[in-house]
């Protein structure tokens, strides 16, 4: 079986197809391997693990990564809530309809809606009280969680880490 040494979590990948050539092999052969491929790939592969590892825990606590994150802009904005679009801004991963995710955290109880004082076109969200006590009460978990999942790297290592990831976000600001 064919792995390349660039990517560790080839062999977790390995498979075959139909016509029984591994999965690996097919790739190589139409993306040739690259630096660049290969600092993607491990990016992506990290970014999805540790990922996985917040999902389980926000479902433990009925709620999704999303829902927390925005909690999370809203819990450090001004008093009388922020624009909807400026929550959307500010979120990790994006999602298409801004909207129904506040939809459903209404519905919820974690944030409501008013118009802007300023601009009456404008509505304005923030966080309940409910919502601001289940995202507060997430604190140490999620805290625990950040020191746990990278505990094997030294703070040199984490530095250097977030440094070249906000060096590769450059381009996509």
């Amino acid at each position: 079986m064919v792995t390349s040494s660039c990517e560790p979590w080839a062999e977790e990948k390995q498979g075959r197809t139909g016509t029984g050539i591994p999965y690996t092999v097919i790739v190589a052969k139409k993306i040739p391997d690259s630096p660049s491929r290969t600092a993607y790939l491990t990016l992506m592969v990290a970014a999805d693990r540790l990922h996985s590892d917040f999902a389980k825990l926000f479902k433990e606590h009925g709620l999704t990564a999303t829902v927390f994150n925005a909690m999370r802009i809203l819990i450090q904005g001004p008093k009388e809530g922020m624009r909807i679009g400026d929550v959307g801004q500010g979120l990790i991963q994006k999602v298409p309809d801004i909207t129904r995710l506040l939809d459903r955290m209404q519905r919820d109880g974690y944030v409501a809606r008013h118009r802007s004082k300023e601009d009456r076109r404008a509505v304005l969200v923030r966080l309940t009280a409910l919502g601001k006590r289940k995202c507060e009460s997430m604190y140490t978990a999620v805290s625990k969680m950040h020191r746990t999942q990278l505990d094997h790297m030294s703070d040199r290592e984490l530095k250097t880490l977030a440094r070249l990831c906000e060096k590769a976000m450059q381009k996509h600001k």
